[in-house]
């Protein structure tokens, strides 16, 4: 890969910046409770009406509970199969459960079987994020064994203990979705030497999951706001398109995180073409894999965001997954986050579809029209080519994220019932 421009990330953290990071920290957090989202006889799946139009993409939320409590944990599980059809896990790796001569511990076998049989008893796909960077530094590898603290993926022990468990977890969660790696573009913006270690990981990792499991789709994340360098209080850069050569071949899906509300005070500031551009860059099927609008003001006047705010952008993140022909739309919290008051996930309090009290928000309605929608990815792509060729007469057909691939790579296989091993 040839160098590139480095923009050093000012010493004092922005409150956005520190904003993104809890959102990636809230994700590794409650995972004691997490390991009790076991089904339940009592859970009924609601059926969905097929009103609307079908879509290409599946649709759920990350497994981040509204409070740290077994029941929560349930209860988001429940509400995710009851609109939607898809959870995400993020994981930070086990890696002295894959270091030479380590096995996998009880432990780490448990979690995953909680994980298989919470998902398959409620017919949810997985998608699962394992993420070997630390949230609050993106520069650095989190939570290493201490005989090997201050390394990074060129010590060859790291490096096989990361493909190892990606292993794992394919042949025994067989996931729709493996995320390698969470919005790896901030590594490369602290730590160039740090990202190349991991592309290379990453592209060894990716052979040995395809092996282990053809059918995940497998891809590292990018932060979509910081890759088009808008985070106000960061160090402004040119989109960092060119970082998408380094995964030529290795990637199934383009998967980003987006959090707007961050960059933007009102989602009507969003330019239009915010998502749509990206059929410019890439033919690859845009994975939504978390997405969020703050409903509210956060502290200090960190953005000036409403409940109609948060419907309008939801509204517009639904049309440019239909238009894209987008395989996976995840909304990162149901509900908003009793445990998030102290700094920095005070900033998080609002990006809920239902308020703590479990009240819907005024664009919970818009996320139940899109769950009672039929997830058919063919008969959507079939819409789009028909509506394509009625705008531009004579057409041969759309091309890029817009044309069939985009809209055929969609994942829907759900947990099997293999044993852990």
């Amino acid at each position: 890969m040839a160098a590139r421009v480095l923009h050093t990330a000012r010493p004092q953290r922005s409150r956005r910046t520190a904003a993104l990071l809890a959102l990636a920290t809230l994700a590794l957090l409650g995972l004691a409770c997490r390991a009790q989202a076991t089904g339940d006889s009592s859970f009924a799946r609601r059926t969905p009406t097929g009103e609307g139009e079908p879509r290409a993409y599946q649709i759920g939320f990350s497994d981040t509970p509204w409070a740290l409590t077994d029941l929560a944990t349930r209860q988001t599980y429940d509400l995710a199969a009851n609109y939607g059809e898809v959870i995400l896990i993020q994981r930070a790796p086990n890696w002295a459960d894959f270091l030479p001569g380590a096995h996998p511990s009880e432990a780490t076998r448990q979690q995953l079987m909680t994980v298989r049989d919470a998902t398959r008893s409620r017919g949810l796909a997985i998608a699962v994020v394992l993420d070997p960077f630390d949230p609050a530094a993106r520069d650095r590898l989190q939570r290493l064994p201490a005989t090997h603290t201050g390394k990074d993926l060129t010590n060859a022990d790291l490096r096989r203990a990361l493909v190892e468990e990606a292993v794992f977890i394919a042949k025994n969660l067989h996931p729709a979705y493996l995320g390698l790696g969470n919005e790896v573009n901030a590594t490369f913006e602290r730590s160039p030497g740090t990202y190349l270690a991991f592309v290379s990981a990453y592209r060894e990792a990716y052979d040995a999951v395809k092996a282990a499991s053809p059918e995940t789709k497998v891809f590292p994340s990018f932060q979509y706001e910081e890759l088009l360098g808008v985070i106000p209080d960061l160090p402004p850069h040119p989109p960092r398109w060119q970082l998408l050569k380094d995964y030529e071949g290795k990637m199934d899906v383009f998967g980003i995180t987006t959090f707007p509300s961050f960059a933007y005070n009102v989602a009507r500031k969003v330019p239009p073409t915010y998502y749509s551009s990206i059929r410019e860059q890439t033919p690859l099927p845009v994975a939504f894999v978390s997405a969020g609008y703050a409903s509210g003001p956060g502290r200090d006047n960190l953005n000036s965001s409403t409940p109609p705010e948060q419907r309008r952008y939801l509204q517009r993140l639904f049309e440019d997954a239909d238009a894209l022909g987008a395989p996976l739309v995840v909304w990162f919290a149901e509900r908003d986050l009793s445990f998030a008051t102290a700094p920095p996930y005070d900033l998080l309090a609002s990006l809920g579809l239902r308020d703590i009290g479990d009240k819907p928000k005024e664009a919970w309605p818009l996320w139940e029209a899109a769950a009672n929608r039929r997830h058919d990815p063919a008969a959507a792509a079939a819409l789009r080519q028909k509506r394509l060729a009625e705008q531009a007469p004579g057409a041969t057909g759309p091309t890029g994220a817009s044309g069939a691939s985009g809209a055929t790579a969609t994942a829907t296989g759900t947990a099997t019932g293999t044993p852990v091993r």
